[in-house]
């Protein structure tokens, strides 16, 4: 990755990453969980019995939902107005604060990866994640790659005279299953092109978008518009499952559930993200003659896509929401307060497995470009192997101590 954008984006992820799990003062706290200095720190309500702890933590969960996706969405529109300003103006400045942007814009739809899970039975559809979230892309089927220069939507004028967001929702998945027309990846790729060398990000240049340059810039940066144009619609979708306002929404839905219903329907789903991301996704990279294919591949960024995935979980496990700017936005019962009114509490556990993934998270700085992808024989570090191992055994130690939890609740 460029070290510019190297310094910008750790300047962005440094008050996402801690701060937003200090909130939960106990004796038992250590880590990541413990406060740094001595002072007065919000507290989360106290439950005076386990019913009302379940409505509690079903409540909160909804609001950290709904908090994380805003945030998703203001970002999205954050980094629209930066790839119009880039395609009004194609310049390496312009060209590096828009994939700033998107790298920003990644944080907080990451962390609300458990809400998306949830809502994946919900009326916003199940197809939603692809697309919002689809990989791995054909870079192909877009625009130029390495292999092929012409054949794809963007260079086939008398095919697609016009790029038009009807033309790519309709598109979408079409062709084949890594067809994916539309989403953060698809503008990913647009903005860094493909990663050819390991040791670096993808090396699209401005001068795509120049009209003085490219023949095609014009329909690059309609393709570039109109995608940033459909990914606000569709976290605008997910804002609204979460809005307390509605009466038909997968909020009101789970609101409206018993609590051991809800309780139930959340845990599992918290339970199996973590585990997929153990077995599924990091799994896939550490296992002997695996073949692993990246996430954010363009970028290289997909180790803070694990990171804030994991920091969503951890969201959870704290009960509290902190934003880009690292103010707390919300605060209430979590997994660890409720897992303290079950009898033989396994709170302290909870809060230890969540803590290490975190560590791990952040200790493995990436890029993936180190391990095999695509049948390339590669070798990673001995240290990033071993602390993708530990990350993977914490989320998967975590599942199995949210599925006792949720044995423990009766739920």
């Amino acid at each position: 990755m460029n070290m510019n954008l190297r310094i910008l984006l750790r300047s962005l992820i440094v008050g996402t990453t801690l701060c937003h799990i200090n909130c939960l003062p106990s004796p038992a706290q250590d880590g990541l969980f413990a406060p740094r200095k001595s002072k007065l720190i919000l507290k989360a309500p106290v439950p005076k019995n386990v019913s009302e702890a379940k409505q509690l933590f079903v409540s909160n969960y909804s609001n950290i939902a709904e908090t994380a996706s805003r945030s998703a969405l203001s970002q999205g529109m954050a980094l629209k107005e930066a790839v119009s300003a880039f395609v009004k103006d194609p310049k390496a400045e312009t060209h590096l604060l828009a994939k700033v942007s998107w790298m920003r814009a990644r944080l907080p739809f990451l962390q609300s990866e458990f809400s998306r899970v949830i809502a994946e039975s919900g009326k916003v559809g199940s197809d939603i994640s692809n697309r919002l979230n689809g990989w791995p892309i054909d870079p192909g089927h877009i625009d130029y790659t390495c292999l092929m220069v012409g054949g794809n939507i963007i260079s086939s004028k008398e095919k697609y005279p016009a790029i038009t967001s009807e033309l790519l929702r309709s598109m979408n998945l079409k062709a084949g299953e890594s067809d994916f027309t539309t989403g953060y990846h698809v503008i990913e790729f647009l903005l860094w092109g493909e990663d050819l060398d390991k040791e670096s990000s993808g090396k699209r240049s401005f001068k795509d978008y120049d009209k003085n340059n490219s023949e095609l810039a014009k329909r690059r940066a309609d393709y570039l518009l109109v995608c940033c144009e459909l990914l606000i619609q569709d976290l605008k979708d997910l804002v609204s499952e979460w809005d307390p306002e509605s009466k038909n929404n997968l909020r009101s839905s789970l609101e409206s559930m018993p609590s051991d219903q809800a309780i139930t329907k959340i845990l599992g789903m918290v339970s199996f993200l973590a585990d997929d991301l153990a077995k599924s996704q990091i799994g896939s990279i550490i296992s002997k003659g695996a073949t692993f294919k990246e996430q954010s591949t363009f970028s290289d960024t997909t180790h803070f896509d694990f990171l804030h995935t994991v920091a969503g979980i951890s969201n959870l496990a704290a009960g509290a929401y902190v934003g880009l700017d690292g103010k707390l936005q919300v605060l209430g019962l979590g997994l660890i307060g409720l897992a303290e009114q079950t009898p033989n509490s396994r709170a302290d556990k909870i809060r230890s497995l969540i803590n290490n993934a975190m560590k791990s998270a952040q200790a493995f700085k990436g890029p993936f470009d180190q391990f095999n992808q695509e049948g390339k024989n590669l070798s990673p570090s001995e240290d990033s192997t071993v602390t993708l191992k530990a990350l993977s055994e914490s989320l998967h130690a975590f599942s199995k101590e949210i599925n006792a939890l949720s044995k423990g609740l009766g739920s």
